[in-house]
């Protein structure tokens, strides 16, 4: 093995832009950085170390480069934190029943004298009710699926928001119905678009103008409404 294979790796440009999208989200609900992506609460959602999530947060290079090492530690995490409802942790004979590993596998795993297949990654995963691949991902991937789910939840607050926000605004009287916009997701759309850069808005318009283009001629082709303004 070479020495290049023990250099943490840098944080990828996926989980760079994501923390970017979820503090300009978090910022439009009035929330800070550190209230939406706080590392003690990413470092249970996704199994990386505290120091890892912080450090990769930052954009500094970290994380285990060690597929195996990566499972041993998130392995003792859930052991840890997720427990039975007496508060007790789950015994290795208990996992071993309900995972479908034999007790003695179960055994060696949790001690680092045996390498984990995707069986073993995958039956564990299921007993935690962990993600698949919540075992042995990438540190900066996992954290970046973990910041992926918060981004959702303020996506969600987002559009609660503006649905509250409109209903206030509406006209005293009969319910509102839902704008053209609503209906049919530009809203939603719109939303999303905001949170881009301004290359990737721009290259989104270019995408739309193409797609409608297309479809226009497909509507043309299929069904000729004949001279502009003839009515039948």
């Amino acid at each position: 093995m070479t020495e290049a294979f023990s250099v943490p790796p840098a944080p990828g440009p996926r989980l760079a832009a994501a923390v970017e999208r979820v503090v300009r989200l978090g910022a439009g609900l009035g929330r800070s950085r550190d209230e939406i992506l706080g590392p003690e609460a990413l470092h249970h959602a996704c199994g990386v170390p505290l120091e890892v999530v912080r450090a990769l947060l930052q954009g500094r290079p970290a994380g285990e480069p060690d597929i195996h090492e990566r499972f041993r530690q998130r392995l003792d995490l859930l052991h840890e934190t997720c427990r039975k409802d007496n508060g007790r942790k789950f015994s290795h004979g208990e996992i071993a029943r309900e995972s479908g590993i034999s007790r003695q596998q179960v055994q060696a795993l949790f001690g680092g004298h045996r390498r984990p297949t995707m069986d073993h990654c995958a039956r564990l995963e299921r007993f935690f009710g962990r993600p698949a691949g919540f075992l042995q991902s990438e540190d900066a991937e996992a954290l970046s699926c973990a910041v992926a789910a918060v981004e959702k939840t303020l996506l969600q607050e987002h559009r609660e928001r503006s649905e509250r926000d409109a209903l206030a605004a509406a006209p005293a009287g009969a319910g509102r119905r839902p704008s053209l916009y609503e209906r049919h997701g530009v809203d939603g759309i719109a939303l999303r678009a905001a949170l881009l850069p301004d290359r990737g808005r721009t290259r989104l318009l270019e995408w739309l103008d193409h797609y409608l283009d297309h479809c226009m001629d497909e509507g043309g082709a299929e069904q000729d409404p004949g001279p502009a303004g003839e009515r039948s």
